[in-house]
């Protein structure tokens, strides 16, 4: 069975890793008790830590292989978001699409913790999962597990994507082009590079760096050089919402059978998210009642997944779902 395990308590951002069973030729992604990385940066520390690199995201992909490979999702995402040119995006990750000759057996759910619209809400932080193991077979299904936006009008939607032969962290740009502009494969490289060495996990962040221009970016954290590598930054006004998430989201379609091609692109995996985290007035704080809740999410049956589970194991900082 393939499983994503958490991230150790370490880590002071969202968690969700996405990891092969020890049974599996992969499993050396995800543990080297033999051989651990030195120790990882204080939980105080990691997220808020200002310091940058000065580098972009290793291995990541140049403007014109991003179109190439992610092009094709820009007008499915926008749909998911409700996305209409002139007005925005105004629909809640996990709505329901509307239209097209799909539409009938279409899914779009989402579970997972959502960021309140707070005075000063400027970031957010997870140590999202990654894995070469997920298989993706049909062109209909696209996972985006995890999301991360932050409440704010950010810019920036920083999205682990999985679809037919794609595997990445990606970068959505919310305020001018309204597509994806940056993006790094999830391969043997990026797991050395971004993961802690224990776990196929990187840790992300989304912030705001300037007030005056409602610029925001979307950095790395590079475990080798403890430091931050920016993938992407924009600026202007956003054309999405104003509140935030980290979820656990998808859209597929269901078969004959009433499963849907996801639950069979993830069965037996384990998606989790601890240490969720939000800035608010440039200081972090764990996702809880006083700033999140579960706004998003769909009941498990939305998800035609019989086999697939999901709780909120602490509100609302920590969430798992399995298959």
């Amino acid at each position: 069975m393939k499983t994503l395990r958490a991230v150790p308590a370490l880590l002071t951002c969202a968690v969700i890793a996405l990891l092969a069973s020890p049974d599996s030729a992969n499993a050396r992604e995800a543990a080297h008790p033999t051989n651990p990385r030195s120790a990882a940066p204080s939980a105080a520390g990691l997220c808020a830590s200002a310091t940058l690199s000065g580098r972009g995201v290793e291995g990541a992909l140049s403007p014109r292989e991003v179109t190439r490979r992610l092009g094709p999702l820009t007008d499915s995402h926008r749909a998911a978001r409700g996305y209409v040119p002139g007005k925005g995006a105004l629909a809640a990750p996990g709505a329901v699409r509307n239209g097209g000759s799909l539409a009938a057996t279409a899914i779009h759910p989402a579970q997972g913790t959502a960021f309140k619209r707070l005075q000063g809400s400027d970031g957010s932080c997870a140590t999202q999962s990654v894995s070469t193991q997920v298989r993706v077979r049909g062109a209909d299904t696209t996972l985006y597990t995890p999301t991360m936006y932050p409440a704010g009008g950010s810019c920036v939607e920083l999205v682990t994507v999985y679809n037919q032969g794609e595997a990445s962290v990606s970068a959505w740009d919310w305020c001018r082009n309204v597509t994806f502009e940056a993006s790094v494969p999830i391969d043997s490289g990026f797991l050395s590079t971004y993961t802690d060495g224990s776990s196929s996990a990187y840790t992300g962040r989304v912030i705001k760096t300037s007030a005056a221009s409602n610029t925001w970016a979307a950095d790395l954290y590079n475990y080798r050089t403890r430091g931050w590598d920016r993938l992407y930054s924009q600026s202007g006004t956003t054309q999405a919402r104003y509140d935030g998430w980290d979820i656990y989201e998808l859209y597929s379609t269901v078969g004959s059978s009433g499963r849907a091609g996801s639950c069979d692109a993830l069965a037996g995996i384990t998606v989790e998210s601890s240490n969720i985290s939000v800035r608010v007035g440039g200081a972090w704080t764990a996702a809880s009642p006083a700033n999140s809740d579960t706004g998003y999410d769909a009941p498990n049956s939305a998800f035609y997944c019989p086999t697939r589970t999901y709780r909120m194991v602490s509100a609302y900082d920590h969430w798992l779902a399995v298959g």
